[in-house]
């Protein structure tokens, strides 16, 4: 033993002696009802972050760090993103700026590391609400998973995969709560990552921003009702209100929190939007308020050709045709690899029935596939222009374009989110959030795998 090492493993000895009691890791999340959208998401309080003083803890880090960096000469090895940190429950002012502005405080700090030895994840019970895949092998899935405490509570949590979802380990989520139900306050619901260092948590009145992989979260002023990151920019829907005030579209280059207004939309009594994007063409519906199936409620669908700096309003994309004496309403927008967009249309008073509409491109004309009898629908992606994906329940495949539907033999069953990164590989997340669906086969079959 060398006479660093002998320093180093007393001074350890020392700082032990003197660690103070860590407090207790979390408290339970508060549920509410669910906030309306075209498809619900789940929502629940925020929470803030905490830091357990693991003194004791330190100093070993510090004395493994150290004697990793004598016996390496130097070299330097990339890492994972840290293990899974809880959060504790704490209120918030819920107000949300009109405008959203950045802030920079961190609200994440490096997390107590977690035991794999008896669950390959490190979290128990973990639940995803919502994925992101950046290229072919890296993922990450936001949720909720068991306090560390052993009270059974749940807490904030993620996972990521470095190898398209074979295998996934936990790391250290934003500093606020997850949306299981319904936030009160500050929460996030969903999950995009541009590249494996640069990604976004973001709720209706949250928005966080990682640039190392989600090693430390920053918070930025007001949320996102939706947001999405392609071709080196990032494009964000945010409004104060919803049903009942407009919405404003902000672009910001990815990775940078200097986000810039481009558009103010109508919202009216629009319950929600949703957000798609191709290459350089992004979709954005601002869906009709059809609550009660009383009088007109159109979908307004926006296109842009140049990243989201300027938008045109294409109307309502699905035919309005009378079927049992109701409107055709707009519910789902996917834009698919080859350049196509389509739209999930169903008949106010039949919805359990459903009928794509599909463009090959942004200045396109929709054609409009006759109805099929699916079930109320909970998801929807697009493979192509061709090959399409509605969840209900079981998940349905179509070959032609949504002339004809089929159940998917032996595969996710309920889910809800669909996704495609290619015309071939595609993810879809079952309705409980325990399982990961995998297809390389544009959703001929799927692979799972399924969180303890």
């Amino acid at each position: 033993m060398s006479e660093l090492e002998r320093r180093l493993r007393a001074s350890l000895a020392a700082q032990a002696g003197h660690a103070p009691p860590g407090e207790q890791l979390a408290e339970r999340i508060i549920a509410d009802a669910v906030h309306g959208s075209v498809v619900p998401i789940q929502q629940a309080h925020r929470w803030r972050t905490w830091t357990l003083p693991l003194i004791a803890s330190a100093a070993v880090a510090a004395v493994a760090a150290a004697l990793v960096g004598i016996s390496a000469g130097g070299r330097h090895t990339a890492s994972a993103p840290p293990a899974t940190q809880l959060h504790r429950a704490t209120p918030l002012d819920s107000a949300t700026p009109a405008a959203p502005t950045p802030t920079s405080a961190p609200t994440s700090a490096p997390a107590q590391p977690v035991s794999t030895a008896s669950n390959p994840v490190g979290i128990a019970h973990f639940r995803a609400v919502d994925l992101s895949f950046a290229g072919a092998h890296d993922g990450w899935a936001l949720g909720s998973a068991n306090c560390l405490d052993g009270s059974g509570a749940a807490c904030t949590a993620m996972a990521y995969t470095r190898d398209s979802g074979r295998t996934w380990h936990s790391m250290t989520p934003p500093g606020a709560s997850v949306a299981l139900q319904k936030c009160a306050d500050r929460c996030v619901s969903h999950v995009r990552f541009a590249t494996p260092d640069i990604g976004y948590a973001f709720g209706p009145a949250a928005l966080f921003m990682t640039t190392d992989g989600g090693h430390t979260w920053t918070s930025q002023a007001g949320g996102a009702e939706a947001l999405e990151t392609l071709d080196g920019n990032v494009i964000r829907v945010a409004t104060t209100c919803v049903p009942g005030c407009p919405y404003w579209v902000q672009t910001a280059p990815v990775g940078t929190p200097k986000w810039h207004t481009v558009a103010k939309v109508d919202g009216g009594m629009s319950p929600g939007v949703a957000l798609s994007r191709i290459g350089s063409d992004a979709y954005l519906a601002v869906f009709g308020h059809t609550a009660g199936g009383a009088g007109s409620a159109p979908t307004a669908l926006w296109v842009s050709r140049d990243d989201g700096a300027t938008w045109t309003d294409r109307g309502e994309p699905c035919r309005q045709e009378p079927v049992q004496g109701g409107e055709v309403d707009s519910r789902a927008v996917a834009a698919a690899v080859d350049g196509s967009v389509s739209v999930l249309c169903v008949p106010r008073t039949a919805g359990d029935h459903q009928a794509v509409a599909t463009a090959a491109g942004p200045g396109k004309a929709f054609r409009q596939s006759g109805l099929q009898a699916l079930g109320p629908a909970t998801a929807f992606a697009a493979a192509s222009e061709h090959v399409l994906l509605v969840g209900s329940d079981v998940l349905y495949r179509s070959a032609d374009g949504g002339a004809s539907f089929a159940p998917v033999p032996d595969g996710p069953g309920q889910v809800r989110w669909l996704g495609f990164e290619s015309a071939t590989l595609g993810r879809a997340l079952s309705a409980d959030g325990r399982t990961i669906w995998t297809t390389r086969d544009a959703g001929r079959s799927w692979a799972a795998y399924t969180f303890r």
